[in-house]
């Protein structure tokens, strides 16, 4: 056999995975005794890349010097042209930013019917985000359609490198190849995004077929997750604590725009298998707020680690709760506010938020007063489900934090309900005492006679009467929709 022959033989070799690795290939070249030139080579071991490197498929020594560096076992006699790809990479300078674009399946249901226009997207998420991760030494993957990954051994060059895209993404972007009669732009889309890294433990895995696998890519995936439900609407980035540290304290170039970025501490976020303290990034003048309510977040979660529970940490998430809606940009919104036993229109401003805080504290702080206090977070956390232009991470903490307070609370009107029927004469009347000590007994007789009138079939006329008019009464309020994803 010839010369040529054999190196198809070897190019035969590497496409039905037989060979899979440079040190592979070079023990086959040695074995079969041929000639190769280096053009040869070169296209031997890109073609191994192509198929078995997957998102690292781009990654060369001249563009990419410390990836390379670090994601690269280099060949000895030729370091910085070839070499194997770790297959299993545990480094303590390997960050990922996973992106997931919002409106992307929204777009391309819009345009399914014009080819060209989704050839277009897909054109230009697939090389022009490649092209701008690649000015920062950072390889860029895009993954299921609306998911993009960006790897890089530097958070500042993977920060650089996120919002370059982000900001590539905010704005109708100008298409140069359009046909006659097709629309010159691509929409503007938002970007939620989760940034993780750092980690000496936590392996970045790649399989046998180039795909990304392990805890890194499920910590930022975690994290973008956290970034889409922090504002569903809007861009948002979140980043682990190791990712913050590093950048703040790295003197490495930042991009303008990165220079003016703030983060903002949320606190320990769970996921099954473990916790991660997490940063969101901030920018722009709607959240500016942030900058106020920063010291808050951080004396909550202080609370929260001391178990401070009696008061502390109901009076510090108070004072973060009236502060955030004191400073968040002013909103007005009438809702609809089932309370005192009627359905009411209520209108809800920062004035009506921060006043909802404060009561609660002065119940509990001044006056003890834990029934106000568990009445008003009841209504507070009804009201503030219908306000979404609040802020998520305050949010987050109320409810939260109110679940375990109910707990308490209910706990507490048992033993003082103990406590009082030992000796009530002094401060409940007789009346009050029989209504006070009867109302369980009442209101278990009262359950009862309610389920039977429901299930009574002499009855049923009668409830379908009052049915129909229910329905009669607020059909116009009634509207249905089911939402699953991003907005």
């Amino acid at each position: 056999m010839n010369n040529s022959g054999k190196v198809l033989e070897l190019i035969d070799l590497v496409l039905t995975g037989k060979i899979t690795t440079f040190s592979s290939l070079k023990e086959a070249i040695v074995k079969s005794g041929i000639k190769v030139s280096k053009s040869e080579i070169d296209m031997m071991f890109n073609l191994i890349k192509r198929l078995y490197w997957g998102a690292f498929c781009d990654l060369n020594f001249d563009e990419y010097t410390e990836l390379w560096k670090t994601l690269v076992v280099p060949d000895q006699k030729y370091p910085s042209l070839y070499g194997d790809l770790k297959k299993s990479i545990i480094l303590s300078n390997l960050y990922i930013s996973l992106l997931d674009i919002h409106g992307y399946t929204a777009f391309c249901q819009k345009t399914r019917r014009n080819i060209n226009s989704l050839h277009r997207l897909d054109r230009f998420v697939e090389n022009t985000i490649k092209v701008t991760a690649k000015r920062y030494g950072v390889i860029a993957k895009r993954d299921r359609g609306d998911e993009v990954i960006l790897i890089g051994s530097d958070p500042v060059d993977v920060i650089n490198s996120t919002f370059d895209v982000i900001n590539l993404f905010s704005k109708k972007i100008s298409l140069v190849d359009v046909e006659q009669g097709e629309d010159p732009f691509l929409p503007p889309f938002e970007i939620s995004g989760g940034i993780v890294g750092g980690y000496s433990t936590m392996p970045l895995i790649v399989s046998e077929k180039g795909d990304l696998q392990g805890i890194l890519i499920n910590l930022a995936a975690r994290l973008q997750s956290r970034a889409n439900s922090i504002s569903p609407n809007k861009t948002k980035v979140v980043v682990d604590q190791n990712t913050y540290h590093k950048f703040v304290s790295s003197n490495k170039p930042k991009t303008n725009f990165v220079k003016n970025i703030k983060f903002l501490f949320n606190g320990e976020i769970e996921f099954k298998g473990g916790k991660l303290k997490v940063y969101e990034i901030y920018y722009g003048e709607s959240e500016s707020y942030k900058d106020f309510i920063s010291q808050h977040i951080k004396n909550l979660v202080e609370k929260i680690s001391q178990g401070d529970w009696q008061f502390g940490i109901l009076s510090t998430l108070c004072d973060l709760g009236a502060i955030t809606s004191n400073s968040m940009p002013r909103f007005s919104k009438t809702i609809e506010l089932y309370h005192d036993g009627e359905l009411k229109l209520v209108e809800i401003n920062n004035d009506y938020l921060s006043d909802a805080f404060i009561g609660i504290k002065y119940a509990v702080v001044n006056s003890r007063d834990f029934y106000t206090a568990t009445t008003k977070m009841k209504l507070l956390m009804e009201v503030l489900d219908m306000v979404e232009g609040f802020d998520q991470v305050v949010k987050d903490y109320c409810k939260a934090i109110f679940k375990e307070y109910v707990k308490v609370f209910y706990e507490y009107d048992k033993i003082l309900a103990q406590i009082i029927g030992e000796d009530y004469s002094d401060f409940l009347s007789q009346s009050e005492a029989e209504i006070f000590f009867g109302f369980h007994s009442y209101k278990d007789a009262y359950n009862r006679i309610l389920e039977r009138i429901n299930s009574d079939p002499k009855l049923l006329q009668k409830r379908k009467v009052a049915l129909n008019k229910a329905f009669s009464n607020i059909r116009s309020q009634i509207s249905f929709s089911m939402y699953v994803g991003k907005k």
